[in-house]
C-alpha cells in the first residue's frame, strides 16, 4: 500500500506536469488510492489567505492550508514554531510551512489576530484548505 506521504508527492508530481496545459480533468487510479486534478480547483501553490469560518467565536478566523502537503510548524527541527497559542500575529505574517515535493510553502496569516489554537500536529499530512489554526480578535 502507497505511504501518504509518497501520494501527496506524486500529486505534486502530476500537478507540475499539467500546470499551463489545457488538461481540464485528470484521473489516476492506482492500488489504494485515486488522484483527482481539475484545473479549476487547483490552488495557487505559495500564500493563501484563510476565509472567515464561523465558530463559537464570530471573530475568529481559520488560516488554512494552500496546498495538500505536510504541516510544520517551525522553520527546522531545532528552531522554535513560528507561533504558540496566545501569541499576537500580523497580517501576512508566516505563521507555519506546509511542505509538498520537497518545496516549503509559507502559510501566512491572513488577518492580524491572536493565536486561539493550533488545530494540527506537527508533521501530519494535511489537505488543500483544511483549518490548520484559529485566529482570534487583536487583543
Amino acid at each position: 500500500m502507497t505511504d501518504l506521504r509518497e501520494t501527496v508527492e506524486a500529486t505534486g508530481r502530476i500537478l507540475d506536469l499539467v500546470r499551463g496545459s489545457d488538461v481540464r480533468r485528470l484521473v489516476v487510479k492506482g492500488v489504494g488510492v485515486t488522484i483527482v486534478v481539475e484545473r479549476s480547483a487547483l490552488p495557487a501553490a505559495g500564500v493563501s489567505e484563510a476565509p472567515a469560518e464561523e465558530t463559537a467565536d464570530e471573530t475568529a478566523t481559520a488560516v488554512t492550508a494552500p496546498l495538500m502537503g505536510v504541516f510544520y510548524q517551525r522553520p527546522a527541527p531545532d528552531q522554535p514554531p513560528f507561533v504558540t497559542v496566545g501569541q499576537r500575529v500580523e497580517a501576512g505574517e508566516q505563521v507555519a510551512i506546509v511542505e509538498a515535493m520537497k518545496m516549503m510553502n509559507p502559510v501566512v496569516a491572513g488577518r492580524s489576530g491572536t493565536v486561539l489554537r493550533v488545530n494540527v500536529a506537527d508533521g501530519e499530512v494535511v489537505e488543500f484548505e483544511q483549518p490548520l489554526m484559529e485566529l482570534g480578535a487583536v487583543g
